[in-house]
């Protein structure tokens, strides 16, 4: 987007200036300097009683459209000394050089880095938010017209591979999807889900893995049903309006006996496909009774075994830049957390014992609601330990339930749980942890070997499916709807209606 800048000059003249949001505000008083008869190493440019940078660019110099600048004599003459460049190649190297401003970029490239210039198709120099692509264009720009008149900076050299392709626009980590076969990719696309059975979310609990049943019915648009039945309805009213002899010569009308059967049919298939969803449900409801004849108890706190749904691959650590933060995630992680202090600064002050008597409410609440806490411990190969405890119960307890599982039991080692990797206490309870209704721990040796062996080796001939330990969790994490209503209906009975019958008559009115 370009801009007007209007310049004020000392011989009382206006000047008016086109420029981009890349242009440099040294380039802006040359060309003014040039038209009015200026030396520009005199002056500067000042917009508010604040002189400007003459290195920066119009694009971070905060000025609006049609902005009103002022030439004012500059303290000291500007001296324009050699640029210390330091030039960045596609494989992370850096080159550093010295180079007078007049350089164009060109001939910088060329002295830093003659062979990998060579090599590009289309050769690209960027500095800050400016990109100059071609060797043209490499040839026409100097330091000076990047606003480099002295200090030091920085540039990259790569490859614009594509014409209208932002070369400043960094690569996104994308896993690269599984190859499947032809025949499994055309069966996916025959089958088509109809219902799906998905567990309600409970607070602070992880995310939940789906049930999907899929079933075989045959498929059917009501829309495009509709559509036809009405635009077969509009060309009857158009064809009745005609002559009796079009009427008569024209056969290929419907008739009002094929509409009405069309909608028997449309009903009929709407019918169909409630009935098998309702049997779908069902279905999943007598499951979830009886899911414990389907899985594999190990021993003690119901425990199971299973691996998470996945390839491999997509199980495997990811790189360390995956996980590095994007301009746009710092800043939206700043905007929360003033958003998080603004919360903060506005909530009322309350004291340190109204403080513990909420957090005491909030476990009381947590503790009536759930009777059981689904803990969960996956271990480096990635298979996961699953068992039911009591919110009473220890971080040792489960400690010592994992020892149980463990092929060698005396070996120390710790558990965790992420993100914020912390090291658990084992004196605290679950519930002073906050682990109800489920947590999801790691497992961890204190000093780890190649190739080691977690779990005995029994436990992994009688692994449970990873659907059915889902739905085993969800039966065991879900809070009870009898104990969520006992408040209300406390509360009610408590506060009952406050009418004069109730409330007695103070001894004061009775003398």
């Amino acid at each position: 987007m370009s801009k007007d800048i209007l310049v004020l000059t000392p011989n009382g003249r206006r000047q008016k200036v086109h420029c981009t949001p890349d242009t440099s505000i040294l380039q802006v008083l040359e060309d003014v300097c040039a038209k009015q008869g200026f030396r520009p190493t005199e002056y500067d440019l000042k917009h508010h009683n604040h002189v400007l940078d003459p290195t920066t660019t119009i694009r971070w110099s905060n000025l609006p459209n049609r902005a009103t600048l002022e030439m004012v004599e500059a303290e000291r003459t500007r001296q324009e000394t050699n640029v210390v460049i330091g030039l960045l190649l596609e494989d992370g190297e850096r080159r550093t050089g010295e180079f007078p401003p007049n350089t164009s970029l060109f001939e910088l490239a060329n002295t830093l880095a003659p062979a990998e210039l060579s090599s590009l198709t289309h050769p690209t120099i960027l500095y800050m938010r400016q990109e100059v692509t071609g060797e043209l264009a490499l040839r026409d720009k100097t330091l000076r017209q990047l606003g480099l008149i002295g200090g030091r900076a920085v540039l990259r050299l790569l490859n614009k591979a594509e014409e209208g392709m932002q070369a400043n626009v960094s690569a996104v980590y994308r896993r690269p999807l599984p190859a499947k076969d032809d025949k499994v990719l055309e069966s996916h696309k025959e089958r088509e889900p109809t219902h799906t059975y998905k567990e309600t979310p409970s607070s602070g609990a992880p995310e939940k893995q789906q049930v999907q049943k899929k079933v075989h019915t045959e498929t059917f648009d009501p829309i495009d049903l509709i559509k036809k039945e009405k635009g077969k309805k509009t060309q009857v009213k158009h064809e009745e309006e005609k002559t009796v002899q079009i009427r008569d010569s024209d056969d290929n009308l419907p008739t009002k006996e094929d509409v009405s059967m069309e909608v028997d049919n449309f009903e009929a298939n709407v019918k169909s496909a409630s009935s098998s969803t309702s049997c779908l449900s069902q279905e999943n409801l007598e499951r979830r009774l009886k899911i414990e004849e389907e899985v594999t108890f190990l021993g003690a706190q119901k425990a199971i075994a299973f691996m998470p749904e996945g390839s491999d691959e997509e199980m495997e650590d990811l790189p360390d830049t995956f996980y590095e933060l994007t301009v746009e995630e710092v800043r939206r992680l700043y905007s929360d957390l003033q958003n998080q202090r603004l919360d903060l600064e506005n909530t009322p002050l309350i004291t340190g014992s109204k403080k513990e008597e909420l957090a005491k409410q909030t476990s009381q609440m947590r503790l009536s609601a759930h009777k059981h806490v689904v803990v969960r411990v996956q271990f480096p190969d990635h298979i996961i330990l699953q068992g039911i405890f009591s919110p009473d119960d220890t971080i040792e307890v489960v400690i010592n339930f994992i020892k149980a599982h463990l092929q060698t039991p005396d070996k120390p080692f710790h558990i965790f749980t992420t993100p914020l990797k912390e090291t658990l206490d084992p004196k605290i309870t679950l519930l002073e942890a906050k682990f109800v209704p489920c947590v999801h721990m790691h497992f961890k040796w204190i000093q780890e070997e190649a190739n080691a062996k977690y779990l005995k080796e029994e436990i992994y001939s009688k692994t449970t499916s990873s659907d059915a330990a889902s739905i085993l969790a969800s039966k065991y994490r879900a809070p009870s709807s009898r104990n969520l209503n006992a408040p209300e209906n406390q509360r009610t009975s408590n506060a009952g209606p406050s009418t004069s019958k109730h409330s007695k008559m103070p001894k004061w009115f009775k003398k």
